[in-house]
């Protein structure tokens, strides 16, 4: 007696060809995004528009460096401020996250709905001697506190690293950066090397 092999393919097509459809699943019938890898249960009675994902197949995410050096104008000493520095984004690794437009430094949610991200942002520097450094994040330009992070740069001329995250909820076109201050004087700040990313928390 042979066995009988039975392969079955559950409906599916891209996001966009669901949402132009917009069609009612049969209830239990399951809808997948074949370019997102999300996917929906019908109820019977729902249009797909209005039904909920399921599981996210993918969590959003993305990250942006910056491996070369530069420098950072400070005009007050103790504030913090944009790098004015462009990261370069990873374009491998990224999903629904692109590079900052407000903010070459920072990264933007392009999902299309409000997430909840851990952001976490690194940053090697010096100021000369005896300087004390911070970086803090900021959504859409506005601080947050709590991230804030700070290094000493020493008697001689130390590099300091600096590190810090948090857990940020960001709409549909926020954007998240890296800010840094010289809290010491107005010296200049010599970037070496620093890094942002953002990846998204799951319930």
């Amino acid at each position: 007696m042979s066995d009988t092999i039975t392969r079955f393919k559950l409906r599916n097509g891209t996001a966009a060809a669901w949402t132009a459809a917009n069609p009612v699943l049969l209830l239990g019938e399951i809808g997948i995004e074949t370019d997102t890898r999300r996917y929906k249960i019908g109820d019977g009675t729902t249009a797909w528009s209005s039904l909920s994902y399921y599981i996210e197949g993918v969590l959003a995410r993305g990250q942006a460096s910056k491996m070369t050096s530069g420098t950072i104008a400070i005009a007050q000493a103790g504030t913090f401020q944009s790098t004015g520095l462009a990261a370069t984004f990873d374009a491998a690794s990224d999903y629904q996250v692109v590079l900052g437009t407000s903010d070459t430094f920072g990264l933007k949610n392009a999902s299309g709905s409000t997430k909840l991200f851990t952001v976490q942002a690194s940053m090697d520097a010096t100021a000369g001697n005896n300087q004390t450094l911070g970086i803090k994040l900021a959504k859409n330009g506005s601080l947050i506190n709590e991230s804030e992070c700070r290094a000493y740069t020493g008697s001689s001329g130390q590099v300091a690293k600096l590190f810090c995250f948090w857990m940020i909820e960001l709409a549909d076109g926020d954007e998240v950066a890296m800010y840094v201050a010289n809290i010491t004087n107005t010296t200049s700040i010599s970037f070496q090397r620093g890094r942002i990313s953002a990846v998204e928390v799951k319930a």
